[in-house]
Protein backbone atom coordinates (compact mmCIF):
# COMPACT_ATOMS: atom_id res chain seq x y z
CA UNK A 1 0.00 0.00 0.00
CA UNK A 2 2.56 2.27 0.64
CA UNK A 3 4.65 1.60 -2.31
CA UNK A 4 1.47 2.29 -4.13
CA UNK A 5 1.12 5.33 -2.82
CA UNK A 6 5.01 6.31 -3.29
CA UNK A 7 4.51 5.96 -6.74
CA UNK A 8 0.91 7.64 -7.01
CA UNK A 9 2.59 10.93 -5.36
CA UNK A 10 5.68 11.04 -7.86
CA UNK A 11 3.46 10.87 -10.91
CA UNK A 12 3.96 14.02 -12.85
CA UNK A 13 0.82 15.88 -13.87
CA UNK A 14 1.48 14.84 -17.61
CA UNK A 15 1.61 10.98 -16.69
CA UNK A 16 -2.22 12.17 -14.73
CA UNK A 17 -3.31 13.75 -18.17
CA UNK A 18 -2.31 10.63 -19.67
CA UNK A 19 -4.10 8.46 -17.59
CA UNK A 20 -6.80 10.21 -17.62
CA UNK A 21 -7.39 10.11 -21.20
CA UNK A 22 -5.27 6.54 -22.05
CA UNK A 23 -7.37 5.08 -24.55
CA UNK A 24 -7.20 8.47 -26.75
CA UNK A 25 -3.82 8.81 -26.12
CA UNK A 26 -3.31 4.72 -27.52
CA UNK A 27 -5.36 5.59 -30.35
CA UNK A 28 -4.06 9.21 -31.38
CA UNK A 29 -4.78 12.60 -30.43
CA UNK A 30 -4.46 15.58 -32.29
CA UNK A 31 -2.06 18.13 -31.20
CA UNK A 32 -4.92 20.84 -30.35
CA UNK A 33 -6.74 18.94 -28.45
CA UNK A 34 -3.53 17.54 -26.44
CA UNK A 35 -2.62 20.51 -25.94
CA UNK A 36 -5.98 21.46 -24.65
CA UNK A 37 -5.23 19.14 -21.66
CA UNK A 38 -1.89 20.50 -20.49
CA UNK A 39 -2.00 21.33 -16.81
CA UNK A 40 -2.27 25.27 -16.12
CA UNK A 41 0.57 25.33 -14.22
CA UNK A 42 2.89 24.12 -16.86
CA UNK A 43 4.23 25.84 -20.18
CA UNK A 44 3.41 24.83 -23.53
CA UNK A 45 7.10 23.47 -24.43
CA UNK A 46 7.49 21.48 -21.39
CA UNK A 47 4.23 19.77 -22.02
CA UNK A 48 5.03 19.23 -25.47
CA UNK A 49 8.67 17.41 -24.74
CA UNK A 50 7.11 15.48 -21.51
CA UNK A 51 4.68 14.25 -24.11
CA UNK A 52 6.83 13.13 -26.87
CA UNK A 53 8.61 11.02 -23.72
CA UNK A 54 5.55 8.96 -24.02
CA UNK A 55 4.09 9.81 -27.62
CA UNK A 56 5.34 9.93 -30.87
CA UNK A 57 4.37 12.96 -33.23
CA UNK A 58 2.91 11.43 -36.17
CA UNK A 59 1.39 12.91 -39.04
CA UNK A 60 -1.71 11.22 -40.14
CA UNK A 61 -4.46 12.72 -42.60
CA UNK A 62 -8.00 12.56 -41.77
CA UNK A 63 -10.65 13.44 -44.08
CA UNK A 64 -8.22 15.15 -46.60
CA UNK A 65 -6.35 17.16 -44.18
CA UNK A 66 -2.97 16.75 -42.68
CA UNK A 67 -2.77 16.80 -38.60
CA UNK A 68 -0.39 15.68 -36.07
CA UNK A 69 -1.33 13.22 -33.54
CA UNK A 70 0.32 12.24 -30.69
CA UNK A 71 -0.34 8.52 -30.10
CA UNK A 72 1.36 6.53 -27.67
CA UNK A 73 4.85 4.81 -27.94
CA UNK A 74 4.17 0.61 -27.65
CA UNK A 75 6.69 0.39 -24.64
CA UNK A 76 4.79 3.13 -22.57
CA UNK A 77 1.63 0.99 -22.95
CA UNK A 78 1.64 -1.59 -20.46
CA UNK A 79 3.37 1.09 -18.44
CA UNK A 80 0.59 3.32 -18.34
CA UNK A 81 -2.03 0.45 -18.00
CA UNK A 82 -0.73 -0.56 -14.68
CA UNK A 83 -0.69 2.63 -13.40
CA UNK A 84 -4.25 3.12 -15.27
CA UNK A 85 -5.97 -0.38 -13.35
CA UNK A 86 -4.10 0.57 -10.27
CA UNK A 87 -6.37 3.90 -10.19
CA UNK A 88 -9.41 1.89 -10.92
CA UNK A 89 -8.55 -0.92 -8.07
CA UNK A 90 -8.27 2.23 -5.48
CA UNK A 91 -11.65 4.13 -7.36
CA UNK A 92 -12.96 0.58 -6.41
CA UNK A 93 -11.57 0.40 -2.53
CA UNK A 94 -12.24 3.71 -1.78
CA UNK A 95 -16.29 3.36 -3.21
CA UNK A 96 -16.50 -0.02 -0.99
CA UNK A 97 -15.01 1.94 1.99
CA UNK A 98 -17.88 4.94 1.48
CA UNK A 99 -20.31 2.19 0.51
CA UNK A 100 -19.35 0.64 4.53
CA UNK A 101 -19.52 3.59 6.18
CA UNK A 102 -22.69 4.35 4.81
CA UNK A 103 -24.24 0.62 5.54
CA UNK A 104 -22.51 1.08 9.32
CA UNK A 105 -24.02 4.35 9.62
CA UNK A 106 -27.69 3.20 8.83
CA UNK A 107 -27.14 0.30 10.89
CA UNK A 108 -26.58 2.76 13.96
CA UNK A 109 -29.56 4.51 13.05
CA UNK A 110 -31.91 1.73 13.49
Amino acid sequence: EAKKDIIRASRSPVDDVIIKHFKVFQVGVTTPVAESWKPQDMKLKNYEIAIKNVCNKVKKQTNGVRQYVYQMKEEMISIYQNMLDDDENEDIKEQEQINDGIEYADDKKE
